[in-house]
Formats: structure tokens, C-alpha cells, sequence
């Protein structure tokens, strides 16, 4: 062999678009898109390729909304982080956000989803739409997968809730506006359900000074912050704000506001669809629990959520109303249960993110977010763009090398030499083979109850409308 040979790249093959397979989760649904490895899973092969096609994978953010990466070597916090960052290396670690999350070791932009028991459901929300400035896309990782029912970060596309949403509930709010009142105290919470009591102030801010708190909120844009309560330690921001904005590149309208989070309703009716779904009893007694807690708590009592929506004018937001938000976003809700290794990237200005509850303790994913968007930047909405059809959206499949199924055969033509494509494949095959046989009795072994959920498909929410049970 010459001297001269240029030295041998960590894996076998190109970095074009066709080393690697693209496929959607059934025939019915575009969102996500899914990337899978051609034949060459490792990470160094990811990263390589996250680098050398990052314009192409941003496009297919951009027109599906989501992109799930999966099948490749992704082990730990620090080798996600190293992977987001080849295709995303403007990644933020300011969070105002109202969920308690750590950072994972190892890591600067890694955090834990929420630091919240794996058995509270997260209703679905555009991440920190309540902020003048949220993060343009979100990237989640799968460090352990749940083994039992739920778990799911599900999706959905907000722009149809925009377009599915009856007439004049969408102009009421249109008109109307939504007012925020926000309130964490110099404490976080512990035995609640309203998670965003979970975060203290000085957990959010980092500094327990109050001037420093007031200094970042004025260099954020944030409404200037009052100290409320018996000893002027309790952190309250109250501010308007619309409830939808334009997507900043397509133009199109998103619903983009916390109401289906932060509605008193939401806790005990995310149980109730989570019992639909899985048909878990459990998750039926504790729905029927918390509404008797939560009529008592805040109907009866008055208390109000750690962010409190209302609308613009003051007026409470009834739970018919809240419900029609919410059965809306269930009916478009997609559903793929999390594999070790998966990468899920979303477009923040366009689909919604939301957790499962479970009862596997050992659930485990993570988060990191890019640099963010000042929506106040964006061009106002008028009623015509709110309501023009979803289905005027095109989605360019030829962007998308065979974007049906994840077989080689129904792949594109590789670059690999043949004798380099049938030794891959045979290792491929035989790692392949083996993590299956791991993960399957992995599954078995520890789900025998009636409430596994296929990884690989979509599953409705619920088939009896919320308001037949709690109107």
C-alpha cells in the first residue's frame, strides 16, 4: 500500500444523505420523521454525518415539524450532547422555564426533562411559549426507555389545533388575549400536582439575590418581577400575551400558549386520557382522585396554578372551553415509545412536546434546546391566516431519500463498495440482532401486565370525548 493513501476515515462509507434510511411511524402520519443508520450506527459515523448534511436534516425539521434519529450508538448524556451539538452548536443553557430540571453530568446543555415523578402527566406545550424569547427547536435523548405502559413524549402539530379549533373559541381568544400571572416562591413545593410550584425562584434564577433576579429579567425583556407575600420572598410576574404567533419561516399559525398545561383541569383529565389509552385502572382511580382534589382546591378553596392563565381581560377560562383545547390536541397527538439511543428533534414554533405518565421508575431522557426567537419579532396574525387550511402545507417528500420503509432493499443506491457493504452488514446484522434479543427480554421480563404499547405505531388518545364524562 502506498504511503501516500489518505488515512481511513472511523467508519466505512460517504456522508451522503443516501448512507442512512428514512421512514414515518404508519402510512397516516408525516410527524416524525425518522432517521435510521444505513448500515454504519456508530456515533462517530452520526456526528460526522449530523456535520456534513446539517442544512438537510434542518430542512426536514422545518417540514415535518419533528425528526426522530434512532437505531444509532448513543449511550450517554455526554455523547448526546456531542451528537446535538454536530448538528446544532448553538445550543442554550438559560431555562425560565416553570418544569424542576438538573443538568446531567458531563454535560453544559444536557438537562433532565423534569424533575417531576415519572407518574405525572406533562400535558402537551410548545416549549416556554410564555416567554418573550423561547428556544427555536428542542432535542430530547433516550438514556433508558420506559419497560411498561406509558412514558411516551408524544407530539403534536399545533398548527391544526390552530385550524381545528371552533370558530368562536378561536376568535374569543384572538380578541380576548391571554393573561399570565406567574408566582414561584423562595421555596419550591413538594407534595403537589401543579409542578411549576415545584420550581423555587432561586432554582430558576440561580441566585438567591432578588436585585439579580430583577436585573436579568429587565436584560431578558421579561415583565419586571413584584415581591409579594408575608415576607416579600415570593417571586410574581403578571403580563398579557397573544395565543397564537406565525411560525417565522412558513408564516403559518400556531397555537403557542400554556393553557392546556396550566388549566386547573389539566392533572386529573391527563390521568383520564392516560386510562383511555392504556386502560391502566390506576391511572382511572387517580383521575377520579385528583378532580375531587382539584374542584375542592381550586374551585371551593380558590386557589390559583403557579402560572395562573386567564383571559386578557381577567375573565377565568371554563373547563368546557379548556377542554375543547385540549380534546383537539389529543386527537392529534402521535405516539412512538422511546428506544435506548433515540434523538427526537422538534421544531419549537410548530409541534408540541408532552409526557406520557408511567410507572417505571426507570425512565430516563433528557433535554437540550437551541439559542431562542423573540416572537414579538414576528409578523402579527390576522383572522385569514388562522384559518387557512393545514392542508395547504406542502410537504416536499423529495427532499427525503425513501421515505417509506426502513429496509435496504427500499433504500436508496449506497456508496459503499460491495465487499465494504457485506462487511458492515454482517456486523451490523449481528449487533442489530443482539441488542433485539436484549431489549425483548428485557420487555418481557418485566411487563407482563396487559399495558405494553407497541414502539413503533400510533395510538389514538382516547375515544370518548373528555366532555361526556366532566362536562
Amino acid at each position: 500500500m502506498s504511503s501516500s493513501a489518505s488515512p481511513r476515515t472511523p467508519f466505512i462509507g460517504s456522508l451522503d444523505v443516501d448512507n442512512i434510511t428514512t421512514s414515518f411511524l404508519d402510512d397516516k402520519s408525516k410527524l416524525p420523521l425518522i432517521i435510521s443508520p444505513r448500515l454504519d450506527d456508530s456515533l462517530e459515523f452520526l456526528c460526522h454525518w449530523l456535520v456534513a448534511n446539517r442544512s438537510w436534516v434542518e430542512e426536514q425539521i422545518l417540514n415535518y415539524g419533528a425528526v426522530l434519529i434512532r437505531g444509532f450508538q448513543v449511550n450517554d448524556a455526554p455523547e448526546f450532547e456531542r451528537a446535538i451539538q454536530a448538528l446544532q452548536p448553538n445550543l442554550s443553557d438559560s431555562y425560565r422555564g416553570t418544569s424542576p430540571r438538573s443538568v446531567f453530568s458531563g454535560t453544559k446543555y444536557c438537562f433532565s426533562a423534569a424533575d417531576a415523578p415519572v407518574s405525572y402527566p406533562i400535558a402537551q406545550h410548545c416549549e416556554m411559549s410564555f416567554l418573550k424569547s423561547p428556544p427555536k427547536q428542542l432535542y430530547f435523548g433516550c438514556l433508558q426507555e420506559s419497560k411498561s405502559g406509558g412514558g411516551e413524549t408524544a407530539l403534536c402539530d399545533f398548527r391544526s389545533v390552530v385550524q381545528q379549533l371552533d370558530e368562536p373559541l378561536r376568535n374569543k381568544f384572538a380578541t380576548k388575549k391571554l393573561q399570565y400571572r406567574r408566582r414561584h416562591y423562595n421555596e419550591g413545593e413538594k407534595w403537589t400536582t401543579d409542578v411549576g410550584s415545584m420550581l423555587s425562584w432561586r432554582q430558576m434564577f440561580g441566585t438567591s439575590d432578588k436585585s439579580k433576579v430583577e436585573e436579568l429579567c429587565r436584560n431578558e425583556g421579561a415583565p419586571e418581577p413584584r415581591w409579594v407575600g408575608q415576607h416579600n420572598d415570593t417571586f410574581y410576574q403578571e403580563w398579557n400575551d397573544e395565543p397564537f404567533v406565525r411560525h417565522p419561516v412558513t408564516n403559518e399559525a400556531v397555537w403557542f400558549n400554556h393553557l392546556q398545561v396550566f388549566h386547573w383541569s389539566t392533572f386529573p383529565c391527563e390521568l383520564w386520557y392516560a386510562f383511555c389509552r392504556l386502560r391502566d385502572p390506576r391511572f382511572l382511580l387517580r383521575s377520579i382522585f385528583f378532580w375531587i382534589i382539584a374542584i375542592i382546591k381550586y374551585v371551593l378553596l380558590g386557589h390559583r396554578m403557579a402560572l395562573d392563565m386567564r383571559f386578557g381581560d381577567g375573565t377565568d377560562i371554563s373547563v368546557t372551553e379548556a377542554n375543547q383545547v385540549r380534546s383537539l390536541i389529543h386527537k392529534n397527538m402521535v405516539f412512538s415509545t422511546w428506544q435506548k439511543g433515540d434523538i427526537m428533534c422538534i421544531d419549537n414554533f410548530s409541534v408540541s412536546h408532552g409526557r406520557q405518565p408511567t410507572y417505571d421508575l426507570g425512565r430516563k431522557i433528557l433535554v437540550a434546546w437551541s439559542e431562542p426567537l423573540d416572537k414579538t419579532s414576528l409578523a402579527p396574525i390576522e383572522e385569514e391566516a388562522i384559518v387557512t387550511k393545514q392542508s395547504d402545507v406542502v410537504f416536499d417528500d423529495k427532499l427525503v431519500p425513501a421515505a417509506l420503509a426502513v429496509t435496504p432493499d427500499s433504500s436508496p443506491e449506497t456508496t459503499l463498495t460491495s465487499e465494504e457493504a457485506e462487511t458492515l452488514r454482517d456486523s451490523f446484522a449481528l449487533n442489530k440482532a443482539v441488542q433485539n434479543m436484549v431489549r425483548k427480554n428485557s420487555f418481557n421480563d418485566s411487563s407482563e401486565s396487559d399495558f405494553a404499547v407497541s414502539s413503533h405505531r400510533r395510538n389514538k388518545s382516547c375515544p370518548v370525548h373528555i366532555d361526556e364524562i366532566f362536562a
